[in-house]
């Protein structure tokens, strides 16, 4: 008995119908405000607490310690910030290098203000590094909320006193 040999059928590959879902923008590495007149407010307010402090005679470790306050936020406020190159996938968040994969992270939240930032804001599971706050400026929230809701919960992040403080006296 002769066996017959089948044809090696090809199969062509499946036309998957997920569209690709990887976002890439670039993002400043920080909130840059060029109007300085708070911070300016703040550097003052920072050596002529010193000064006070020097001139009765007071406390010599807490005058230096305001005087290099108000000079690092001199040099902190005339810092150009920066370009990173932002992408979202099925893997994680990359931010230049750095790669945040989804299970260091704890939920994501998007702030969408029509009129004002657009930011999206990773909360991380590190307690050194609780959140990572990326701005979207150009991007479409809907679309990014709508790949990393596959990953990681959504939750409500409020913004601290920290981050209204900073944003008001342009940091």
């Amino acid at each position: 008995m002769n066996k017959e040999e089948k044809p090696e059928v090809k199969k062509e590959p499946e036309i998957s119908t997920v569209k690709s879902s990887r976002f890439q923008w670039e993002a400043p590495s920080f909130y840059y405000n060029p109007q300085k007149k708070y911070i300016a407010l703040v550097v003052i307010a920072l050596a002529a607490g010193a000064g006070t402090i020097l001139y009765y005679g007071q406390d010599m470790f807490l005058a230096i310690l305001l005087m290099l306050s108000s000079f690092i936020l001199i040099l902190y406020a005339n810092k150009k910030p920066g370009t990173l190159q932002i992408g979202v996938d099925q893997i994680g968040v990359l931010i230049d290098d750095r790669m945040y994969y989804y299970k260091e992270l704890k939920s994501f939240w998007i702030d969408y203000n029509p009129h004002g930032s657009k930011e999206l804001s990773l909360e991380t599971r590190k307690w050194y590094l609780p959140y990572i706050k990326i701005s979207i400026e150009k991007e479409d929230p809907v679309e990014i909320r709508s790949l990393m809701i596959n990953f990681v919960p959504e939750r409500i992040h409020e913004p601290s006193l920290i981050d209204f403080v900073s944003r008001k006296i342009g940091l």
